[in-house]
Formats: C-alpha cells, sequence, structure tokens
C-alpha cells in the first residue's frame, strides 16, 4: 500500500471517472482530514499502519473535537474514512479494477417535513396518557402566576364534570404544605 496522500488523488481519480459524485468526494475528503491530523510520522508514510490503528486514532478524533462534532457526526466520518480505505484497496490500487468497478448508485429523496401540533407549556409533573389524542381546542389552559418565580399551569376539558374537578381539587389539597403558625 501506498502513503496516506493516495487516498486524496484515489478520490480525485474518481471522481473524474465517475465513480464518485463531486459531493461525495467533498465528504470523503472532509472525513480523511479530520483524521489526519491525528496521524503520527509513520501512519503518514503507510495506509496500511493507518488501517491497523484506525480504532486509536478514531479515538483521538473524537476526545479533540467532542466540542465540536456530535457523536454521530464522528461516527459517519469515521464511516465515510473506512469506505474510502476499502475502495481504495478494492479499486485504487489496480487501474483496470477502476475501469470495471460500478458503484452503487444512491438516489435521495427529500425529507418531508414534519407538521408539528403546538404543544402547551407542561410541568414536569403533567402527564397525559395519550398525547397523540389530546385535541387542544377542546381543552382549557389556565395558567397562574402565583409568585415571581412560579407559575402554575393546569390543562382541562372545556366540558369538565363537576366530579372530575372535586378530583382535580382534592388532588391540588394534597399538595398544599401547611405551615405551622406561630404559637
Amino acid at each position: 500500500m501506498k502513503d496516506f496522500k493516495s487516498l486524496y488523488s484515489f478520490i480525485d481519480s474518481a471522481v473524474r471517472s465517475r465513480k464518485y459524485a463531486q459531493n461525495t468526494a467533498y465528504g470523503l475528503k472532509a472525513a480523511i482530514k479530520l483524521f489526519e491530523v491525528e496521524l503520527k510520522h509513520e501512519e503518514k508514510e503507510s495506509l496500511e499502519l493507518f488501517e491497523t490503528h484506525l480504532e486509536q486514532i478514531y479515538r483521538d478524533v473524537c476526545t479533540k473535537n467532542s466540542q465540536k462534532f456530535t457523536a454521530s457526526t464522528l461516527e459517519v466520518y469515521k464511516s465515510r474514512v473506512k469506505k474510502t480505505l476499502s475502495d481504495y484497496k478494492n479499486y485504487g490500487v489496480d487501474p483496470t479494477k477502476m475501469a470495471g468497478w460500478s458503484p452503487r448508485i444512491v438516489t435521495r429523496t427529500p425529507r418531508k417535513t414534519k407538521v408539528e401540533k403546538p404543544v402547551p407549556d407542561r410541568g414536569a409533573d403533567i402527564n397525559i396518557e395519550d398525547e397523540g389524542s389530546t385535541d387542544l381546542s377542546q381543552m382549557h389552559k389556565i395558567e397562574l402566576s402565583l409568585r415571581p418565580d412560579t407559575k402554575f399551569t393546569i390543562i382541562v376539558p372545556r366540558d369538565i364534570k363537576a366530579v372530575e374537578a372535586t378530583t382535580v381539587k382534592a388532588v391540588l389539597d394534597s399538595l398544599v404544605k401547611h405551615e405551622q403558625l406561630p404559637e
């Protein structure tokens, strides 16, 4: 195997041969650059050594870039490096293999935008069993500022029954902390 820089040449060659799309090449090169920063001199000189030490190098990449990238993004970069190494070993070493290479073409469909229902501001102790079936237009949302730093929010059905209101009142009464009056 050759040195680490030969991966860049391989990617450029794959783009010229229409094996990689230009955007794919940008992504692969970005991943390779991220890993290249962490390489020792010997690993830059030998792709075989780089591949052998890939997991240790990946840990260094994660450590140094944990504030900049999410764990899933770093995992994507690692998979791109592995893909580049694999493609290089299979098609980059022998030019005749490059000519016979038919990469799988993946067409991406645009993501569907998710329409989110507005969710009322709820406290940590509020628990609605089946939020999917809750029709907020059939609910009363009552917000009270009890103290400057405390807000009280309750969501009840518009057609609340007296028995249900009594239950809610009993729950609220059970939460009240009774203060001892000074003697």
